[in-house]
């Protein structure tokens, strides 16, 4: 049993006995003090009561100066043995008689006193005046010893303390006996608690020995036994389940100093949970932080977590890039307690990120010289290729009108054929370059006010306007943040879809207008055409991708594309909702222009 555990039975016996000290003390020192102010209160009344007797009676031998009948009334206090001294003093003060005969002077009074008592040390003193006929004439003097006062007193001591003496005995006996209701209960949790902090075994429970306060003690101990039992096993089981993860996982104090390192975390660094316990982890792993470690403890502060990429160093020194995650654990008092460091080995994907880097270096240095190749192609499309295209145009052109009477049908079907072929390849070219200068490029976006670009437009197609077509605008329409030269694209290849693909015979009708979504908008451009199948609603935004005959309708197949790349390249969406024989209705969705 602990030292501690066999003081609390004196402990508790001393308190007893002390109280028990302290209360008979209180009680003694109360009587005994009851006892003397009431002894002194009755001695000085008898004494006073005795003094105005003897007053009295000697009143007359004072008057005629009979001293022996003044010294037989005096010798009458023989029977007071505590009277040590009597004397009687006439008118003028001087002594007349006293008791005893041969009375010590000094137990005389060094002067006369008015009437009434005193006390000093060893003696009571009264002064009595001696009245005749209602006028004093002497004083009568006594003086009783406090010998009987004292002995009271010590007789009373004697008696309190054996009584106090036997009090102790009976508490001492008493204590012995109740303490252990006290100490039993207490000693059995001392007990508990010591096998809980010496064993760790969570499993002990200290018995319940009354029912009162200290038994809901113990239920709370227990309670608390259970509890922590409890949590310990789930504490274990998390513990275990940690040691399975390849992350190393530490826990940091707030001097940085490792205070849990699992099993992950042995076998990324080399190091064993004895060598990394106690040890500041960067200085254990020789960290290579990516900031100053004072900065990334602020973050770490502010946030309560930091995220980032670190070289670490393994015990055999080879160096390791990881992922590190830390998380800032407060305490009760809100105070840096600890930070959770979870670390993931980058090392291989580091090294195949620097392989993919060099890869897309190397790509994309190559794609620039097809770039630039492919712009030297599209200069040489633009200028060199149309140009003995042009030449068979106008040829082809000449003898139509030239020699129109001189060649026969067959020839004419012929330069007719020619020249549309020449027309279709030509615009063909034009739309490629067109896709092209759209799909590269870096692009500026602007507020489009598009009610004034649709107002620029219309007078440079006429078959957008009566009586080809009949175009209606539902304004306002919302502004746009756009490119204006890409909107017009856009805008100029729909509207001219519109009017293109109707039954023959029919008189396009084109609703152009805007509704906001949010914080966008979305274009809408509805038409009476011929509708298309929604299995290609997809497929007449790639290049090339007509649906429809283009001896029939004519086109390129290349105008939605560049309505889809112009839309995307301007950070928006494009789309049909169509039917066969219903007409269609494409939308553009942009980002809304601020005012």
């Amino acid at each position: 049993m602990p030292k501690g555990q066999s003081s609390i039975k004196h402990r508790v016996r001393a308190v007893i006995l002390l109280v028990s000290i302290v209360v008979l003390l209180i009680t003694a020192t109360a009587f005994v003090t009851y006892e003397v102010v009431s002894f002194r209160a009755q001695l000085v009344q008898n004494l006073s009561t005795l003094a105005a007797v003897i007053a009295d009676n000697i009143a007359a031998p004072l008057a005629f100066n009979s001293e022996e009948t003044a010294e037989e009334i005096l010798s009458a206090l023989k029977a007071e043995p505590d009277i040590v001294a009597a004397a009687v003093f006439d008118r003028e003060g001087k002594f007349f008689a006293s008791y005893p005969l041969q009375l010590q002077t000094n137990l005389l009074p060094a002067r006369l006193e008015d009437a009434g008592h005193r006390f000093t040390a060893d003696a009571l003193i009264v002064f009595q005046s001696v009245i005749k006929e209602e006028k004093s004439i002497g004083t009568l003097y006594l003086r009783a010893s406090l010998q009987g006062l004292y002995g009271r007193f010590w007789r009373y001591g004697a008696i309190g303390g054996t009584v106090l003496m036997g009090s102790l005995g009976v508490a001492f006996v008493l204590s012995t006996l109740l303490q252990k209701r006290i100490s039993d209960p207490i000693l059995a949790l001392t007990t508990a608690a010591h096998k809980v902090s010496q064993a760790g075994d969570y499993s002990v429970r200290a018995p319940k020995l009354t029912e009162d306060e200290l038994g809901t003690l113990t239920d709370a101990f227990n309670r608390m036994l259970a509890e922590t039992q409890a949590n310990h096993g789930r504490l274990a089981e998390q513990a275990r389940l940690l040691n399975l993860t390849f992350d190393a996982i530490l826990v940091r104090d707030a001097q940085n100093r490792i205070t849990y390192w699992n099993r992950g975390a042995e076998e990324l660094y080399g190091f064993t949970q004895e060598e990394a316990l106690g040890r500041i982890s960067h200085e254990l792993l020789r960290t290579e932080f990516p900031d100053a470690l004072e900065q990334l403890e602020e973050k770490l502060r502010r946030d309560h977590r930091w995220l980032g990429e670190s070289v670490h160093t393994r015990k055999d020194g080879g160096k390791i890039h990881v992922a590190s995650r830390w998380t800032l654990d407060r305490g009760a008092q809100g105070n840096h307690a600890s930070t959770l460091e979870i670390n993931t080995d980058i090392t291989e994907r580091r090294a195949f990120q620097a392989e993919l880097e060099r890869l897309v270096a190397e790509r994309t240095a190559k794609l620039q010289e097809t770039i630039s190749e492919l712009e030297a192609f599209s200069y040489s499309v633009s200028h060199d290729m149309r140009a003995p295209l042009r030449a068979m145009q106008g040829y082809a052109k000449a003898l139509l009108k030239d020699y129109k009477d001189s060649l026969d049908s067959q020839a004419m079907h012929f330069l007719d054929r020619i020249a549309r072929a020449s027309n279709r390849l030509d615009s063909l070219i034009q739309d490629v370059l067109a896709y092209s200068r759209v799909a590269k490029g870096e692009i500026a976006l602007h507020p489009v006010d598009l009610e004034r670009l649709i107002q620029d437009v219309l007078p440079n197609h006429p078959e957008f306007q009566p009586p080809q077509a009949s175009l209606l605008v539902e304004k306002p329409l919302h502004a746009v943040l756009g490119h204006e030269a890409y909107l017009t694209q856009c805008v100029t290849n729909l509207l001219g879809n519109a009017v293109k693909f109707v039954p023959s015979g029919v008189i396009p009708q084109i609703r152009v207008r805007t509704e906001r979504l949010q914080d966008r908008v979305r274009i809408w451009f509805e038409d009476n055409g011929i509708g298309i199948d929604p299995s290609h609603h997809d497929r007449i935004f790639e290049i090339f991708g007509q649906v429809h005959s283009e001896k029939k309708y004519g086109g390129t197949g290349i105008g939605l594309a560049i309505v889809r790349k112009a839309v995307q390249r301007m950070g928006g969406e494009v789309g049909i909702e169509s039917e066969i024989g219903q007409g269609s209705r494409f939308w553009l969705i942009l980002n809304e222009a601020k005012t």
